[in-house]
């Protein structure tokens, strides 16, 4: 399957040196939320904790200044353990900042990209560091990678961030689930590990198969993606979700993807991220998609109140990391490239190692033309990537279906994904699937804005859709909420922005 990518992020190569103060979201451009104060972090775009004085950073484990944070920071899968913080963990007063990779190594594949056998979904929204060109095209197998995102139950990892170093490592680093133990032997995925003479370390009770460890060795200049990993230096169990969370019940922002939904799905929704069972009410708000985008492999960040010793999650809020996206119409057997993409409805639409694909299309293509269904995700530049691919009958032209942002508005059409969608037969629906008239649906839409086209006619020659029933997926985001008042809590997410203030240089560094 192929990684590939549209223009991930690059930030300027001024970045690299900490000699001033700076804000990264307003160097970088980015967040929806717009500019992190000059003493703070920021995680997916959402979750704004300040730095103080007293802030513990590390990265790795290891100690780094606040400087170093805000030069290098943009992209790392960060926990944040705060103080102060808000019911939905939304804003605090950081006590400690840990930065984390999930692999430090060689590239063992380019299709798909990845590292010691460990597969690797970059998408435009991958912020890229010292990449040769900005272009990930331009690795060779052995490179040296260090990767921070997150990670699904297959291992596959979701890259916010990847770093080439130039002159290697002189220790790599390996995450993930144990699968396949055998005295001294296990495996990380695809990749095999031996642990002779290593103790491992918390795991409770013991090491045992389906634990999330972190594993250190030293380089190996004879390794081979068909080696076996040697010459550990420690290998330890962790909580993949949270790592030593306060105690009790406390407000968390939890990004992860979804690992297990129960079959059939109950009401209120249940799911599992690696680490936590995750509980809905039917108060449980969502954005940028609804219960029914609740799948396995998709990314979400999870807001409300985290039981560490039953290590439950009752949600308040379920945001959908990236715009989730959806499809149905016919497909013809030349629409495929099995393996890599395909084009529906006039979009190219990518597999990744998170695709879920019961029916073989996306590995092996289609015999015949029929009616198929896409589920996925889109990124910041348009790309999209499936997340679930399914069969579903006989082609139809009279009976597909579109979901995406809007690009466009000129009441009584509108353009998303590059369709436009005449809505004069359409009769409209709100976030809540409540009717609502054509004046306030064209009063709610703007550009981004998530709409569903349902039960549609579509003419493929004129790129148009007639849909019965068209809706709002989204409601607006309320305000952000102030600091609380004295509660702990934890943030686990991509970081968006992180900057410090001349005020603090002297006391970080």
């Amino acid at each position: 399957m192929s990684y590939f990518k549209l223009c991930p992020r690059q930030p300027h190569a001024g970045l690299e040196h900490a000699g001033r103060a700076l804000l990264l979201s307003a160097a970088l451009g980015l967040s929806s939320l717009g500019s992190a104060s000059a003493a703070s972090i920021t995680l997916n775009d959402a979750h704004q904790f300040d730095i103080t004085a007293s802030t513990v950073i590390t990265l790795d484990g290891a100690p780094i200044s606040a400087a170093e944070l805000a030069s290098a920071g943009q992209g790392f899968n960060a926990q944040v353990n705060a103080s102060n913080v808000t019911p939905n963990a939304g804003a605090g007063t950081a006590n400690l900042i840990a930065l984390r990779n999930l692999l430090k190594g060689p590239v063992t594949s380019l299709d798909p990209l990845s590292v010691l056998n460990q597969p690797i979904t970059a998408t435009a929204d991958t912020v890229l560091r010292d990449v040769p060109g900005g272009d990930l095209a331009n690795l060779a197998l052995g490179d040296s990678l260090e990767v921070s995102g997150v990670i699904d139950a297959n291992n596959s990892i979701v890259a916010a961030r990847i770093r080439f170093r130039a002159n290697g490592f002189g220790d790599w680093k390996l995450s993930g689930l144990v699968s396949g133990l055998a005295g001294s032997q296990l495996a990380i995925g695809a990749q095999p590990v031996d642990f002779t003479g290593v103790t491992p370390l918390n795991c409770v009770p013991a090491l045992q198969d389906g634990q999330f460890v972190e594993i250190s060795a030293l380089a190996d200049p004879g390794y081979t993606p068909a080696s076996t990993l040697t010459q550990l230096t420690a290998l330890g169990c962790l909580d993949p979700l949270l790592v030593n969370p306060p105690p009790g019940t406390v407000p968390v922002a939890v990004e992860g993807i979804i690992s297990a939904l129960p079959d059939p799905m109950p009401v209120p929704a249940q799911f599992t991220l690696l680490g936590a069972e995750v509980t809905t009410t039917a108060l449980t708000e969502y954005r940028g998609g609804t219960i029914d985008d609740l799948d396995l492999g998709v990314r979400v960040v999870v807001s409300g109140f985290y039981d560490a010793l039953a290590r439950t999650l009752l949600a308040n809020e379920i945001r959908f990391v990236q715009a989730q996206v959806r499809f149905e119409a016919p497909l013809a057997p030349a629409d495929i490239d099995p393996g890599h993409s395909l084009v529906i409805m006039g979009s190219s639409v990518e597999f990744t190692p998170q695709t879920r694909d019961e029916d073989g299309i996306a590995a092996s293509g289609l015999n015949s033309a029929r009616q198929v269904e896409i589920r996925g995700l889109i990124d910041s530049a348009g790309q999209i990537y499936a997340t679930r691919v399914r069969e579903r009958g006989n082609p139809d032209l009279a009976d597909t279906r579109l979901r995406g942002p809007v690009t466009s508005v000129a009441a009584p059409e509108l353009l998303v994904l590059g369709i436009t969608i005449d809505s004069s037969l359409a009769a409209f629906r709100d976030a809540n699937n409540m009717p609502m008239t054509a004046n306030a649906f064209f009063a709610a839409v703007q550009p981004g804005t998530l709409v569903a086209a349902e039960a549609g006619v579509y003419n493929p020659s004129t790129q148009t859709l007639q849909p019965a029933l068209l809706g709002l997926v989204d409601t607006p985001l309320p305000p952000q909420a102030g600091k609380g008042a004295g509660a702990a809590g934890v943030a686990r997410g991509t970081v968006s922005a992180a900057g410090i203030d001349e005020l603090f240089r002297n006391g970080f560094e």
